[in-house]
Protein backbone atom coordinates (compact mmCIF):
# COMPACT_ATOMS: atom_id res chain seq x y z
CA UNK A 1 0.00 0.00 0.00
CA UNK A 2 1.25 3.32 -0.77
CA UNK A 3 0.51 6.33 0.92
CA UNK A 4 -0.20 10.09 -0.63
CA UNK A 5 -2.27 12.60 -2.16
CA UNK A 6 -5.30 12.32 -4.37
CA UNK A 7 -6.40 15.22 -6.76
CA UNK A 8 -9.43 14.92 -8.75
CA UNK A 9 -9.34 16.21 -12.51
CA UNK A 10 -9.26 19.97 -12.61
CA UNK A 11 -9.05 20.51 -8.89
CA UNK A 12 -6.36 21.39 -6.33
CA UNK A 13 -8.09 20.50 -3.07
CA UNK A 14 -6.67 16.80 -2.35
CA UNK A 15 -7.69 14.08 -0.16
CA UNK A 16 -5.34 11.29 1.82
CA UNK A 17 -5.45 8.70 -0.73
CA UNK A 18 -3.79 4.92 -0.63
CA UNK A 19 -3.50 2.86 -3.60
CA UNK A 20 -2.80 -0.69 -3.75
CA UNK A 21 -1.44 -2.33 -6.31
CA UNK A 22 -2.56 -6.37 -7.17
CA UNK A 23 -0.23 -7.47 -10.01
CA UNK A 24 -1.36 -6.11 -12.57
CA UNK A 25 -4.32 -4.01 -11.30
CA UNK A 26 -4.59 -0.93 -8.62
CA UNK A 27 -7.28 0.40 -6.72
CA UNK A 28 -7.55 3.68 -5.12
CA UNK A 29 -8.87 4.47 -1.84
CA UNK A 30 -9.97 7.33 0.44
CA UNK A 31 -11.29 7.32 3.59
CA UNK A 32 -11.24 3.44 2.92
CA UNK A 33 -13.25 3.41 -0.17
CA UNK A 34 -12.07 2.51 -3.55
CA UNK A 35 -12.67 5.39 -5.61
CA UNK A 36 -11.60 4.45 -8.73
CA UNK A 37 -9.76 1.06 -9.64
CA UNK A 38 -8.10 -0.40 -13.14
CA UNK A 39 -5.06 -2.20 -14.81
CA UNK A 40 -1.66 -0.86 -13.75
CA UNK A 41 -0.49 -0.57 -17.37
CA UNK A 42 -3.66 2.16 -18.02
CA UNK A 43 -1.43 4.43 -15.38
CA UNK A 44 0.53 7.19 -16.53
CA UNK A 45 3.55 7.28 -13.87
CA UNK A 46 6.08 10.01 -13.83
CA UNK A 47 10.06 9.79 -14.38
CA UNK A 48 11.40 9.78 -10.97
CA UNK A 49 13.92 12.74 -10.37
CA UNK A 50 15.62 12.71 -7.22
CA UNK A 51 13.55 12.77 -3.95
CA UNK A 52 10.52 14.96 -5.46
CA UNK A 53 7.17 12.99 -5.22
CA UNK A 54 5.97 11.23 -7.64
CA UNK A 55 2.92 11.58 -9.55
CA UNK A 56 0.66 9.12 -11.21
CA UNK A 57 -2.22 10.20 -13.66
CA UNK A 58 -5.32 7.99 -13.47
CA UNK A 59 -7.12 7.22 -16.48
CA UNK A 60 -10.71 9.52 -15.51
CA UNK A 61 -8.13 12.44 -15.22
CA UNK A 62 -7.26 12.86 -11.23
CA UNK A 63 -3.75 12.33 -10.06
CA UNK A 64 -2.16 10.40 -7.49
CA UNK A 65 0.77 12.13 -5.79
CA UNK A 66 3.44 10.37 -3.29
CA UNK A 67 6.99 10.76 -2.08
CA UNK A 68 7.72 7.33 -1.94
CA UNK A 69 9.57 7.08 -4.68
CA UNK A 70 10.97 3.21 -4.08
CA UNK A 71 7.35 1.70 -3.76
CA UNK A 72 6.63 3.06 -6.69
CA UNK A 73 9.55 1.96 -8.27
CA UNK A 74 8.73 -1.43 -7.44
CA UNK A 75 5.57 -0.75 -9.66
CA UNK A 76 6.99 0.18 -12.46
CA UNK A 77 10.09 -2.81 -12.67
CA UNK A 78 7.57 -5.36 -11.68
CA UNK A 79 4.92 -3.78 -14.64
CA UNK A 80 7.15 -3.00 -17.41
CA UNK A 81 10.69 -2.24 -17.74
CA UNK A 82 11.07 1.01 -17.97
CA UNK A 83 12.99 3.38 -21.18
CA UNK A 84 16.70 2.73 -21.19
CA UNK A 85 17.72 6.02 -21.32
CA UNK A 86 15.86 6.44 -17.74
CA UNK A 87 17.12 3.26 -16.45
CA UNK A 88 20.54 4.75 -17.06
CA UNK A 89 19.20 8.24 -15.41
CA UNK A 90 18.68 6.50 -12.05
CA UNK A 91 21.87 4.57 -12.05
CA UNK A 92 23.08 8.13 -12.08
CA UNK A 93 21.14 9.33 -9.27
CA UNK A 94 22.46 7.15 -7.07
CA UNK A 95 26.08 6.95 -8.00
CA UNK A 96 28.15 9.86 -7.86
CA UNK A 97 30.99 8.53 -9.39
CA UNK A 98 28.90 7.61 -12.37
CA UNK A 99 27.51 11.05 -12.41
CA UNK A 100 30.73 12.32 -12.79
CA UNK A 101 32.06 10.01 -15.45
CA UNK A 102 28.96 10.73 -17.49
CA UNK A 103 29.65 14.76 -17.11
CA UNK A 104 33.20 13.88 -18.70
CA UNK A 105 32.00 11.58 -21.35
CA UNK A 106 29.25 14.31 -22.35
CA UNK A 107 32.05 17.34 -22.13
CA UNK A 108 33.93 14.78 -24.87
CA UNK A 109 31.25 14.22 -27.30
CA UNK A 110 30.25 17.98 -27.49
CA UNK A 111 33.85 18.59 -28.11
CA UNK A 112 34.65 16.00 -30.52
CA UNK A 113 31.60 17.61 -32.13
CA UNK A 114 32.49 20.63 -32.71
CA UNK A 115 36.36 20.00 -33.78
CA UNK A 116 35.38 17.38 -35.98
CA UNK A 117 32.08 16.05 -36.16
CA UNK A 118 31.23 19.68 -37.34
CA UNK A 119 33.50 20.51 -39.69
CA UNK A 120 33.91 16.85 -41.39
CA UNK A 121 30.16 17.69 -42.34
CA UNK A 122 30.59 20.88 -43.52
CA UNK A 123 32.76 19.81 -45.90
CA UNK A 124 30.63 17.19 -47.13
CA UNK A 125 27.99 19.35 -47.57
CA UNK A 126 29.92 21.89 -48.95
CA UNK A 127 31.19 19.49 -51.92
CA UNK A 128 27.80 18.29 -52.63
CA UNK A 129 26.56 21.24 -53.38
CA UNK A 130 26.56 23.05 -57.20
CA UNK A 131 29.34 25.44 -58.17
CA UNK A 132 26.37 27.77 -58.59
CA UNK A 133 26.18 28.16 -54.46
CA UNK A 134 29.38 29.94 -54.68
CA UNK A 135 28.18 32.25 -57.15
CA UNK A 136 24.77 32.96 -54.81
CA UNK A 137 26.98 32.40 -51.65
CA UNK A 138 29.12 35.59 -52.88
CA UNK A 139 26.25 38.00 -54.69
CA UNK A 140 27.44 41.30 -54.54
CA UNK A 141 30.65 40.58 -51.70
CA UNK A 142 32.66 42.12 -54.12
CA UNK A 143 30.64 45.35 -54.30
CA UNK A 144 29.96 45.77 -50.16
CA UNK A 145 33.92 45.82 -50.30
CA UNK A 146 34.43 48.40 -52.54
CA UNK A 147 32.23 50.32 -50.20
CA UNK A 148 33.18 49.75 -47.34
CA UNK A 149 36.58 48.52 -47.54
CA UNK A 150 38.55 48.94 -50.46
CA UNK A 151 39.55 52.01 -52.92
CA UNK A 152 40.46 51.75 -56.63
CA UNK A 153 43.66 50.72 -57.17
CA UNK A 154 46.72 53.42 -57.90
CA UNK A 155 49.19 50.54 -59.54
CA UNK A 156 50.51 51.30 -63.05
CA UNK A 157 48.14 50.31 -65.62
CA UNK A 158 51.00 48.45 -67.13
CA UNK A 159 51.86 46.40 -64.32
CA UNK A 160 48.24 45.41 -63.72
CA UNK A 161 47.68 44.63 -67.55
CA UNK A 162 50.81 42.31 -67.13
CA UNK A 163 49.93 40.22 -63.62
CA UNK A 164 46.79 40.13 -65.12
CA UNK A 165 47.97 38.32 -68.38
CA UNK A 166 50.11 35.90 -66.24
CA UNK A 167 47.49 35.19 -64.19
CA UNK A 168 45.20 33.83 -66.94
CA UNK A 169 47.93 32.56 -69.35
CA UNK A 170 49.82 30.64 -66.56
CA UNK A 171 48.13 29.83 -63.22
CA UNK A 172 44.21 29.44 -63.91
CA UNK A 173 45.06 26.49 -66.44
CA UNK A 174 46.85 24.64 -63.38
CA UNK A 175 43.84 23.37 -62.41
CA UNK A 176 41.35 21.92 -64.58
CA UNK A 177 37.94 20.38 -63.37
CA UNK A 178 34.42 20.23 -64.91
CA UNK A 179 33.26 22.22 -61.73
CA UNK A 180 35.87 24.57 -61.84
CA UNK A 181 34.91 28.63 -61.33
CA UNK A 182 35.78 31.11 -63.23
CA UNK A 183 38.64 32.71 -61.39
CA UNK A 184 39.21 36.80 -62.19
CA UNK A 185 41.96 38.48 -60.52
CA UNK A 186 40.97 42.49 -59.09
CA UNK A 187 43.84 44.91 -58.15
CA UNK A 188 42.54 47.12 -55.18
CA UNK A 189 44.00 49.83 -52.50
CA UNK A 190 43.59 48.36 -48.56
CA UNK A 191 43.54 51.86 -47.33
CA UNK A 192 45.41 52.54 -43.90
CA UNK A 193 47.30 54.88 -41.75
CA UNK A 194 50.23 53.54 -43.68
CA UNK A 195 50.67 55.27 -47.18
CA UNK A 196 51.07 52.01 -48.69
CA UNK A 197 48.06 50.12 -47.31
CA UNK A 198 47.45 46.82 -46.10
CA UNK A 199 49.02 44.12 -47.77
CA UNK A 200 46.67 41.31 -48.20
CA UNK A 201 44.81 38.85 -50.64
CA UNK A 202 41.65 36.94 -50.45
CA UNK A 203 38.97 34.71 -52.45
CA UNK A 204 35.57 34.64 -52.55
CA UNK A 205 33.84 31.89 -52.80
CA UNK A 206 32.89 32.96 -56.54
CA UNK A 207 36.73 32.52 -58.03
CA UNK A 208 37.08 36.25 -57.38
CA UNK A 209 40.74 37.05 -56.24
CA UNK A 210 41.86 40.39 -54.61
CA UNK A 211 44.95 41.56 -54.40
CA UNK A 212 45.71 44.50 -52.59
CA UNK A 213 48.34 47.30 -53.96
CA UNK A 214 50.49 47.12 -51.05
CA UNK A 215 51.16 43.17 -51.04
CA UNK A 216 52.29 43.66 -54.93
CA UNK A 217 54.57 46.17 -54.14
CA UNK A 218 56.16 43.89 -51.36
CA UNK A 219 56.25 41.11 -53.38
CA UNK A 220 60.27 40.78 -54.79
CA UNK A 221 59.87 38.06 -57.75
CA UNK A 222 56.77 36.80 -59.74
CA UNK A 223 56.80 33.40 -57.63
CA UNK A 224 55.75 35.22 -55.19
CA UNK A 225 52.75 36.32 -56.72
CA UNK A 226 52.20 33.21 -58.43
CA UNK A 227 52.12 31.14 -55.48
CA UNK A 228 50.00 33.32 -53.07
CA UNK A 229 47.10 33.77 -55.77
CA UNK A 230 47.51 29.60 -56.05
CA UNK A 231 46.91 29.77 -52.23
CA UNK A 232 43.88 31.71 -52.57
CA UNK A 233 42.90 29.25 -55.96
CA UNK A 234 42.59 26.82 -53.02
CA UNK A 235 40.46 28.18 -50.87
CA UNK A 236 37.77 28.78 -53.75
CA UNK A 237 38.56 24.84 -55.08
CA UNK A 238 38.15 23.00 -51.56
CA UNK A 239 35.00 25.75 -50.87
CA UNK A 240 36.07 27.35 -47.66
CA UNK A 241 33.71 29.63 -47.51
CA UNK A 242 30.76 27.63 -48.04
CA UNK A 243 32.27 25.18 -45.47
CA UNK A 244 33.12 28.58 -42.73
CA UNK A 245 29.32 29.56 -43.40
CA UNK A 246 27.63 26.21 -42.62
CA UNK A 247 29.97 25.66 -39.61
CA UNK A 248 28.47 29.35 -38.27
CA UNK A 249 24.45 27.96 -38.98
CA UNK A 250 25.75 24.68 -37.42
CA UNK A 251 26.83 26.54 -34.05
CA UNK A 252 23.90 28.31 -34.08
CA UNK A 253 21.46 25.86 -34.30
CA UNK A 254 22.96 23.92 -31.66
CA UNK A 255 23.41 27.07 -29.50
CA UNK A 256 18.80 28.02 -30.27
CA UNK A 257 18.25 24.11 -29.76
CA UNK A 258 20.36 24.41 -26.58
CA UNK A 259 19.72 27.15 -25.01
CA UNK A 260 16.47 28.49 -26.85
CA UNK A 261 15.82 32.26 -27.31
CA UNK A 262 19.85 33.23 -27.93
CA UNK A 263 19.40 36.91 -28.10
CA UNK A 264 21.16 36.82 -25.05
CA UNK A 265 24.24 35.06 -26.09
CA UNK A 266 26.54 37.67 -26.86
CA UNK A 267 26.22 39.11 -22.87
CA UNK A 268 26.84 35.91 -21.55
CA UNK A 269 30.44 35.58 -23.92
CA UNK A 270 29.15 32.70 -25.78
CA UNK A 271 30.13 35.24 -29.12
CA UNK A 272 34.25 34.72 -28.28
CA UNK A 273 33.17 30.71 -27.83
CA UNK A 274 32.33 31.01 -31.44
CA UNK A 275 34.85 33.01 -32.69
CA UNK A 276 37.97 30.61 -31.19
CA UNK A 277 35.84 27.49 -33.10
CA UNK A 278 35.73 29.79 -36.11
CA UNK A 279 39.56 30.39 -35.86
CA UNK A 280 40.11 26.71 -35.63
CA UNK A 281 38.19 25.75 -38.94
CA UNK A 282 40.63 28.73 -40.72
CA UNK A 283 43.40 26.97 -39.58
CA UNK A 284 42.56 23.67 -41.20
CA UNK A 285 41.63 25.67 -44.66
CA UNK A 286 44.88 27.74 -44.14
CA UNK A 287 46.56 24.47 -43.95
CA UNK A 288 44.52 23.09 -46.48
CA UNK A 289 45.21 25.98 -49.43
CA UNK A 290 48.90 26.12 -48.53
CA UNK A 291 48.92 22.45 -49.65
CA UNK A 292 46.87 23.06 -52.60
CA UNK A 293 49.53 26.17 -53.21
CA UNK A 294 52.60 24.18 -52.79
CA UNK A 295 51.12 21.08 -54.82
CA UNK A 296 50.92 22.97 -58.47
CA UNK A 297 53.89 25.14 -57.86
CA UNK A 298 55.88 22.02 -57.84
CA UNK A 299 53.77 21.50 -61.41
CA UNK A 300 54.44 24.75 -62.21
CA UNK A 301 57.95 25.66 -61.50
CA UNK A 302 57.56 28.06 -59.00
CA UNK A 303 59.51 27.79 -55.84
CA UNK A 304 57.15 26.31 -52.56
CA UNK A 305 59.88 29.12 -50.19
CA UNK A 306 58.66 32.05 -52.31
CA UNK A 307 55.64 31.88 -49.93
CA UNK A 308 57.45 31.94 -46.70
CA UNK A 309 59.57 34.50 -48.08
CA UNK A 310 56.46 37.29 -49.34
CA UNK A 311 53.95 35.98 -45.86
CA UNK A 312 57.37 37.32 -43.66
CA UNK A 313 57.63 40.38 -45.38
CA UNK A 314 53.68 40.99 -45.19
CA UNK A 315 54.43 40.08 -41.72
CA UNK A 316 56.99 42.83 -40.82
CA UNK A 317 54.92 45.23 -42.94
CA UNK A 318 52.00 44.77 -40.50
CA UNK A 319 53.94 45.08 -37.46
CA UNK A 320 55.44 47.75 -37.98
CA UNK A 321 52.06 49.64 -39.20
CA UNK A 322 51.47 49.06 -35.95
CA UNK A 323 54.21 49.64 -34.43
CA UNK A 324 54.28 53.43 -35.80
CA UNK A 325 50.63 53.95 -35.21
CA UNK A 326 51.42 53.33 -31.80
CA UNK A 327 54.40 55.23 -31.70
CA UNK A 328 56.36 52.51 -29.32
CA UNK A 329 58.63 49.89 -30.90
CA UNK A 330 58.93 47.85 -28.15
CA UNK A 331 58.78 44.01 -29.25
CA UNK A 332 58.19 45.17 -32.93
CA UNK A 333 59.62 43.51 -35.65
CA UNK A 334 63.04 43.32 -35.53
CA UNK A 335 65.63 43.26 -38.65
CA UNK A 336 67.95 41.13 -36.72
CA UNK A 337 65.56 38.01 -37.21
CA UNK A 338 65.94 38.76 -40.97
CA UNK A 339 67.75 35.25 -41.47
CA UNK A 340 64.78 33.74 -40.59
CA UNK A 341 62.29 34.86 -43.58
CA UNK A 342 62.44 31.94 -45.69
CA UNK A 343 60.98 29.87 -42.43
CA UNK A 344 59.32 32.95 -40.34
CA UNK A 345 55.48 32.38 -42.46
CA UNK A 346 53.07 35.11 -41.17
CA UNK A 347 50.93 34.44 -38.24
CA UNK A 348 49.67 38.08 -37.47
CA UNK A 349 45.89 36.96 -38.89
CA UNK A 350 45.30 35.16 -35.59
CA UNK A 351 43.10 32.45 -37.92
CA UNK A 352 46.52 31.13 -39.54
CA UNK A 353 48.32 28.40 -38.46
CA UNK A 354 51.47 28.52 -36.74
CA UNK A 355 54.40 29.69 -37.92
CA UNK A 356 56.53 26.39 -36.85
CA UNK A 357 53.77 24.58 -39.16
CA UNK A 358 53.69 26.58 -41.89
CA UNK A 359 57.38 26.79 -41.74
CA UNK A 360 58.25 22.72 -41.67
CA UNK A 361 55.78 22.08 -44.66
CA UNK A 362 57.48 24.59 -46.70
CA UNK A 363 60.53 23.69 -46.30
CA UNK A 364 59.52 19.85 -46.92
CA UNK A 365 57.71 21.02 -50.28
CA UNK A 366 61.05 23.16 -51.02
CA UNK A 367 63.52 20.14 -50.75
CA UNK A 368 61.22 18.53 -53.54
CA UNK A 369 61.41 21.34 -55.63
CA UNK A 370 65.14 21.68 -56.01
CA UNK A 371 65.00 17.52 -56.60
CA UNK A 372 63.08 18.84 -59.83
CA UNK A 373 60.46 16.83 -58.12
CA UNK A 374 56.94 17.64 -59.50
CA UNK A 375 55.13 15.41 -56.68
CA UNK A 376 56.28 15.47 -53.05
CA UNK A 377 55.63 12.05 -51.11
CA UNK A 378 54.01 12.21 -48.24
CA UNK A 379 55.67 12.33 -44.29
CA UNK A 380 56.54 9.06 -43.22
Amino acid sequence: MVRGKYYLAGRSDFFAAELLIKTDRYELFVDGKVVDFGLVEQLSIAHRLGHIARKITLVNGGVFETGDNDSIDLIVENSSKPPSLMRFVYLLERNMAWAIVSIFITAGVVFSGFKWGIPAASTAIAHSLPTSTNQILSANALELLDEYYFKASRLDTARQEKIQQHFVNNIVPLYQAEDSSHFTLHFRLWPSDKKGGIPNALALPSGDIIVTDRFIELTQSQDEIDIVLLHEMGHVVERHSLERVIEGSAVAIIISVAFGDVSWVADMGIGIGSFLISSFYSQSHETEADKFAYEYSLKAGISPASLGLILARMEHDMESQICDKNGDSSGCYSEDNSDDDEGSISAYFSTHPSSDERAAEGKRYQACFEQGLILCPNRQ
